[in-house]
Formats: structure tokens, C-alpha cells, sequence
């Protein structure tokens, strides 16, 4: 922790608790006590009046207080929900700031505000995927690192549902995090388009000496993806609604239309809604059910 966060902490700390001794500051900060009555003497130079009591401590004179950040009760409850989320789904050691950036947040809220955000996030709850996260993932920072000098990274990728892992290199373009798993997007240079990589198949991650300029898209030119028309039964459209696959573009009436990269990202979840799902094209894909459906017939006979 550097000088100036140390001395906004103690300053925190003076303002939530009443009195503070230089023995305990020194043990939080992992600082000497010496370091500590310096800070005490650089923010009663800057204007924060502390008042030092012998053999008890440190407080600040009555009448202080930090300046509002001006938070009213809707940004209150984002922040709060933000941070609780975050602390529930990840792991890593940036979640270990969550709780005193909590403590800031809460120091820069009215009291009114805070009791509002407080009742109000108390009664609202997140069911997230049981296997948090991890940010500390070596594969991320390396990816982040990528992105951010636009440095060019070899992967080796297993397929979804394939035997095979292909080598290829990748301009990346972002991370995203959904439905429990994390992606890189990405110009494959393999497929010659921007492609999405699954991080837990990837086998093996690696840095380029290489940097590149991101590509831009000619006008008028579409993402090559394949696209699935689906006509579903009347009665399970809602259903389908609420367990609506990621490849989704539009509806048109009982016909679902989806983008995909692959079929294969698609098939499970058709055979997921049995014989309620009639898939009209690609061709392809309905032979593809059939044997599928065919196979299945076969083990339960």
C-alpha cells in the first residue's frame, strides 16, 4: 500500500471508529509506529484536525467530517448489490479490497442514504454458478496483457466435441464473462475471422514477439456464422423465452432464428426441447438430429 491510500485509510479508520491507538494502526498497515504518528502529523498538515490523547490514542476533533461524495440512494444500492456480487462470484485477491471499499462507500453516504441502501440490498440476493472465478487465473492476466498492448497470443485449442486440438494465433479483443465461463474474442488468423475461445479449452497459452493493429470490418461485409431457423410448438414458446440459447438473433412468429460459429454449439440444446424443436435449415443440422434422435431411439429399445 502505498503513502497516499495508507493515509486516506487511517483516515477512514478515524472517522469509523471513535479513537485509534498507533500500536494497532502500525499492525494493520504493517507499518513501524514512528511511520505512524508521521502520517497523523502529514494529515493534520493537510487540514484534518486529529487530536492526540496520551495512553489512548488518536481522534478526531468533534465537528469533522469527510466530505460527501455526493452518492444518492440508487448509486448507493449499485455500488452495494456491485460489490456483494463480485465477492460471491469471483475469487482472486481484488476481491479481498471489496470490504474496504465498502467502508469507503459507506463513510461518503448520508445516514439516510445508507440505511435505504442498506435495507433495500439486505432483501435482494444472487444465485451464481457453486466455482467462483478465479481472478488471479494466470490465463487472464497474460490475455488482459495481450489486449492491452495489442500483442498477438499462440493457443492450443481443443474443440467443443472434437477429438482434435488445433494450433492457431489470435489478435485478442476482449475478455467477457457469461453464464459462468469466461471467453477471449478474438481475430483468428487459423480461420481468417473473429472467433470466441472458451478459456478452460484452452491447453496451452502463449505470448507473441508480435503486435497488431486491430482490422477493421469492410462495409457491408456480415460475420460468417451459420444461421439455424427453428419453429417451435406454440405451447413451450415462453419456455423457450426464459431458455433462450445465446446464439439468438430474432423471432418471427413460432420460428426462432440463431448465429452460430458451429452447429455443434447448438444441437444439445435442441435435443434439450425433444420433439417440440423442428429445425427448417441448414439441412445439415435436421440430418444431424435425425441420427442423433435415431441413436437414442436405439438405447431405449
Amino acid at each position: 500500500m502505498n503513502r497516499i491510500d495508507r493515509l486516506f485509510a487511517i483516515l477512514l479508520e478515524l472517522q469509523h471508529k471513535r479513537r485509534v491507538r498507533a500500536k494497532d494502526l502500525a499492525l494493520q498497515f504493517e507499518v513501524s509506529k514512528r511511520t505512524v504518528y508521521r502520517d497523523m502529523s502529514a494529515l493534520n498538515q493537510l487540514g484534518i484536525p486529529i487530536a492526540s490523547l496520551p495512553g489512548e490514542g488518536f481522534e478526531l476533533v468533534e465537528g469533522f467530517f469527510l466530505p460527501p461524495l455526493m452518492f444518492n440512494e440508487n448509486e448507493a444500492i449499485v455500488l452495494t448489490l456491485g460489490l456483494r456480487l463480485l465477492t460471491q462470484q469471483a475469487a482472486g485477491s481484488l476481491t479481498q479490497s471489496a470490504d474496504s471499499a465498502s467502508a469507503k462507500i459507506k463513510v461518503a453516504l448520508s445516514e439516510q442514504v445508507r440505511i435505504k441502501s442498506e435495507a433495500l440490498s439486505g432483501i435482494i440476493g444472487f444465485v451464481t454458478p457453486s466455482q467462483k472465478f478465479n481472478l488471479d487465473d494466470s490465463q487472464l492476466f497474460i490475455i488482459q496483457k495481450a489486449i492491452q498492448e495489442k500483442q498477438v497470443i499462440h493457443l492450443r485449442y481443443h474443440g467443443y466435441q472434437k477429438d482434435e486440438v488445433n494450433e492457431r494465433d489470435v489478435e485478442p479483443h476482449q475478455l467477457f464473462y457469461s453464464e459462468g465461463i469466461w471467453y477471449v474474442e478474438g481475430y483468428c488468423r487459423l480461420r481468417k475471422d473473429v472467433r470466441e475461445f472458451r478459456l478452460s479449452r484452452i491447453e496451452k497459452l502463449n505470448l507473441r514477439n508480435e503486435y497488431f493493429s486491430k482490422r477493421r470490418k469492410s462495409r457491408g461485409q456480415p460475420a460468417r456464422k451459420i444461421e439455424v431457423r427453428i419453429r417451435f410448438a406454440t405451447h413451450i414458446l415462453r419456455w423457450v423465452r426464459e431458455r433462450q440459447h445465446y446464439g439468438f438473433v430474432r423471432e418471427e412468429g413460432a420460428v426462432m432464428v440463431y448465429h452460430v460459429h458451429d452447429t455443434l454449439e447448438l444441437k444439445p440444446w435442441i435435443l434439450g426441447w425433444g420433439a417440440d424443436a423442428e429445425v427448417l435449415a441448414p439441412k445439415t443440422l435436421r440430418n444431424e438430429l435425425r441420427e442423433a434422435a435415431q441413436k437414442l431411439a436405439n438405447l431405449l429399445t
